[in-house]
């Protein structure tokens, strides 16, 4: 406790090679990957905080061809592959070890603010358990898509809260293999993988602020500017909060 309060538990490190800001961070087994307004999309080894090379550690890794900023990333190395969402209105999806690219999927309308890349754990319409799953988001819409290396591939499944797209999307989206939820502006929408119906909307109070942090079986975790909360989804009651730190929102320099 002493450590934490003197400000002495962790170690602080900078990740120097991005040019802009940086949107995306996704951090998994000790690699760290980010994406910036650089238009690229980095992979580090935390420990060396580095630029991750697959083979040796002496090249930097770079995965760049977006025309827009990267707002999300993910990978998986079983499958040696790294996935980008960007302004573009694109999903690219890269080979992790070459930083090769070897698709491009289109069809968002939108800015692609978040992909996931995660197994299915059911049988669904087009998908069986084992199946790797890639999904994709913009603000009106969730993409399903094949995971391969197949050019020009076709989106699976896309999923929406309203047809008119009076109802908007937050970047904040989870999958656990059986379920997909999403924030919007009216509160949490929980799709069936299975199905891909959707299963309930859970409107806390004042959830115009709130968004998902993360879902489980039992527990939600959300927050807003203010505090961290913790919902229990069998009764959809919010039942403990804490206060976050102050933050100091950013402020773009106009020329």
């Amino acid at each position: 406790m002493k450590q934490l309060k003197d400000h002495e538990a962790f170690e602080t490190s900078s990740l120097i090679g991005h040019s802009a800001r940086v949107y995306a961070l996704y951090y998994k087994d000790g690699l760290l990957c980010t994406g910036s307004d650089d238009l690229s999309a980095k992979l580090w080894d935390v420990s060396t905080v580095a630029c991750w090379e697959w083979s040796s550690g002496a090249k930097t890794q770079h995965f760049r061809g977006h025309t827009g900023a990267v707002f999300s990333v993910d990978y998986n190395d079983e499958l040696d592959i790294l996935v980008s969402g960007s302004a573009d209105f694109t999903v690219k999806v890269w080979a992790l070890s070459t930083g090769t690219c070897l698709n491009t999927l289109t069809g968002h309308t939108e800015w692609v603010t978040k992909v996931v890349l995660q197994k299915c754990k059911v049988k669904s319409l087009m998908h069986s358990p084992g199946d790797y799953i890639l999904l994709s988001a913009d603000k009106y819409e969730i993409k399903i898509w094949p995971i391969g290396r197949e050019i020009n591939c076709k989106c699976l499944k896309t999923l929406s809260v309203s047809e008119d797209r009076s109802i908007s999307l937050q970047p904040r989206l989870h999958f656990d293999g059986k379920y997909i939820v999403c924030s919007s502006a009216l509160g949490l929408y929980q799709w069936d993988f299975a199905s891909y119906d959707i299963l309930r909307v859970i409107k806390p109070p004042d959830f115009s602020n709130v968004s998902l942090l993360g879902f489980g079986e039992i527990f939600a975790l959300l927050f807003d500017n203010r505090y961290l909360y913790i919902m229990d989804l069998r009764t959809e009651k919010l039942i403990s909060r804490w206060p976050l730190p102050e933050y100091r929102k950013s402020k773009r320099e106009h020329g």
